[in-house]
């Protein structure tokens, strides 16, 4: 058996947007001011979707590892022969972060999926994390662990990493129902943070958030279900940047999303996902540290401030809720 399936490149339209930054001195020498960064629209062409299956082996894909153990382990074990379906090897994309799942891996198992008409058995490493099969599980898709070559019905797909699967998001993942969704919970939701990437003043933060009717969860503290039920649902959602916010793909609401940053990691990933499924975005940027141009303009370092904490100066967040039309309860 040979299928294909191609899906034209797509345009998708990023709308203008604003940013407000924590108090600087670089906005006014005498005093510290808040800055208001106005990010204009743009249009985003992305690359066409090309899916394919026929019969023969995982190491027929050609991906490399960089896990010398693993190569090697690989080429001294007998293939595991998989006559049951169609099966997808996601061993080469993190299964440790929900986001790359949802965004990187389940659109193309979807279109897989719409291409042969059945369910797709995912392929994880045999030391898959707990979250990442519980992810697969929750959305109704087989699961193989193991570190052996697979043989069968392999399916391929376009990368997801240039982006190509962000304007078909709504096709996607609109239709899909996942097991244990609630249709009942909060319309403003609060995604916060434990451990890296935390906000240094959360309970000021929170404070602030709860005058506006907002209720505050830690996504690592409840099932997947649960995360994906608050996510689907909500009217609008305030968060640190972060694996978290993905679940947003499965609102078609046209969400509002107020994303927090650390100034030195402004990411554009949320931006552009809410765009795709046409809800409105806003950033704010906390305050900046002595480090900030040394280690992102001079040494280039852009993943610096990646995991680091931040402070959100309240009237920013203020402004950024007026800019987002939410209003107090």
């Amino acid at each position: 058996m040979n299928l294909t399936k191609t899906l034209a490149s797509i345009n998708t339209t990023i709308p203008s947007s604003k940013i407000f930054t924590y108090p600087t001195r670089l906005a006014g020498a005498w005093q510290p001011e808040m800055l208001e960064i106005h990010l204009p629209e743009c249009e985003i062409q992305r690359p066409e979707i090309y899916v394919s299956v026929s019969p023969g082996s995982t190491r027929d894909l050609n991906i490399k590892s960089k896990n010398f153990y693993y190569k090697i382990y690989k080429q001294l074990t007998t293939p595991l022969k998989y006559e049951d379906g169609f099966i997808y090897d996601t061993r080469y994309e993190t299964d440790g972060n929900i986001a790359h799942i949802l965004s990187c891996v389940v659109p193309a198992i979807l279109v897989a999926q719409d291409l042969v008409g059945e369910k797709v058995t995912v392929i994880l490493r045999s030391k898959a994390c707990t979250m990442a099969k519980n992810a697969y599980r929750v959305l109704g898709f087989p699961i193989i662990c193991t570190d052996r070559d697979v043989e069968g019905k392999i399916i391929s797909a376009t990368n997801p990493k240039n982006g190509s699967y962000t304007g078909w998001y709504k096709t996607f993942f609109n239709p899909l129902k996942f097991e244990g969704y609630t249709k009942t919970t909060p319309e403003k939701v609060f995604i916060s943070r434990k451990g890296t990437r935390a906000l240094i003043n959360e309970a000021e933060v929170e404070d602030i958030l709860k005058s506006y009717g907002f209720q505050k969860f830690y996504y690592e503290d409840i099932p997947i279900h649960e995360q994906w039920s608050l996510s689907k649902n909500a009217k609008v959602i305030v968060g640190l940047h972060g694996a978290a916010i993905a679940s947003i793909v499965f609102n078609h609401n046209n969400p509002k999303l107020l994303e927090f940053f650390n100034p030195g990691y402004v990411v554009n990933k949320y931006r552009h996902t809410v765009a795709a499924i046409g809800g409105q975005w806003c950033g704010i940027t906390g305050q900046m540290t002595e480090n900030l141009i040394r280690d992102l303009d001079i040494k280039q370092n852009a993943r610096s401030f990646a995991l680091s904490p931040t402070k959100i100066y309240p009237d920013s967040l203020i402004k950024a809720l007026e800019y987002l039309e939410i209003e107090k309860s």
